[in-house]
């Protein structure tokens, strides 16, 4: 879309350098001035739509290009919080109640709700098509893992709204669900893993302490 614009935009600022050049070496003798003024008056009305035209392009992809931004930055800061819970589970009571049943490792749900989102936020950029979103999600209800996530956590994303492109997307999702459902058992059944140990990380310093900088060599 950024491409588009630019080119647009430059387009407009070549016409506008250059028709002026083009008039004034075809009318050149003295008896073409009236001709050249009414082509002047036309040019003059063309170039400002034109101008127009690309100014409102320009400004359409500097939109897109922020509502990209805004979504990334949101979906960044969930995925944050999901993997914090996957990372340490005594952060999970804070989400509410459980996400996966008492006999189902909570991890699991949390890296489903991951995936989905994951499809979502690449669904409203549009850089998802439905053909694709509906291959996805197809593959995905033959888990019965995912079957169990969207019975228990579905029901609720299908009460919000649904007339937009993000509603959309979530009748996508239990379309494919029922489908998988109604095609039969799941072609790959709940499997009992023991979760694996995680390495403790560091914690992340985003700031620098007053100590830090009070303990640091000064320059002679």
């Amino acid at each position: 879309m950024l491409m588009i614009a630019a080119f647009a935009f430059a387009l407009a600022l070549v016409g506008v350098l250059l028709i002026p050049l083009i008039l004034g070496r075809l009318f050149t003798s003295e008896g073409d001035y009236s001709r050249i003024s009414d082509i002047g008056q036309a040019y003059g009305a063309a170039s400002a739509v034109i101008s127009a035209v690309a100014l409102g392009v320009v400004v359409l992809g500097q939109y897109r290009q922020a509502h990209r931004a805004r979504l990334q930055a949101l979906f960044d800061m969930t995925d944050e919080l999901v993997q914090l819970a996957m990372d340490e589970p005594m952060y999970r009571q804070c989400w509410g109640a459980r996400m996966a049943p008492d006999e189902i490792d909570e991890a699991l749900f949390y890296y489903c709700n991951r995936m989905i989102k994951s499809w979502k936020i690449a669904w409203e950029l549009r850089d998802l098509s439905e053909a694709q979103a509906r291959a996805y999600l197809g593959s995905f209800f033959q888990s019965e893992i995912p079957r169990l996530f969207w019975h228990q956590h579905g029901q609720w994303q299908m009460r919000a709204r649904l007339t937009n492109r993000r509603g959309r997307f979530v009748v996508v999702i239990n379309e494919e669900y029922l489908r998988a459902i109604h095609a039969g058992p799941p072609t790959r059944t709940r499997e009992f893993c023991q979760p694996s140990r995680r390495r403790a990380k560091p914690p992340r310093r985003h700031l620098v302490d007053a100590d830090d900088i009070n303990d640091r060599p000064t320059a002679p």
